[in-house]
């Protein structure tokens, strides 16, 4: 059974990967630990859940203390890409883009992966 839910969590991870522009995503739980992905070999999964979680628990407070509800979804855009990032029925899904990758249509793509994974 646990197989079964692993290779549906890929299969949500790798649609998100085929998005143009999409380096990879990675599903996360609140504590860091990577619950599953699909990322080309030269990220690395366990640097980047670090990374997030940190990222996500100072967004939930800052949030919090704007009285601003519930955080949804973070996007940090640099000089080589974007790191979109998003809560998931208890846990995080990251996605890793180029510059030239289409906003509107990964946070599309998004929401249906994000939908797809609370059911699994």
């Amino acid at each position: 059974m646990i197989f079964v839910s692993e290779e549906k969590i890929k299969t949500v991870l790798e649609s998100l990967r085929e998005i143009k522009g999409v380096h990879g995503a990675a599903l996360i739980e609140k504590f860091g630990l990577v619950a599953g992905e699909a990322l080309p070999g030269w990220l690395d999964s366990d640097a980047i859940s670090a990374m997030v979680t940190l990222i996500l628990k100072a967004s939930q407070r800052a949030t919090k203390e704007l009285e601003q509800g519930a955080f949804i979804r973070a996007t940090l855009e640099n000089a080589k890409g974007q790191l979109i990032f998003a809560e998931a029925g208890g846990k995080i899904v990251v996605v890793v883009a180029t510059n030239e990758a289409k906003l509107g249509i990964i946070n599309i793509k998004l929401n249906a992966a994000m939908n797809h994974l609370k059911d699994i």
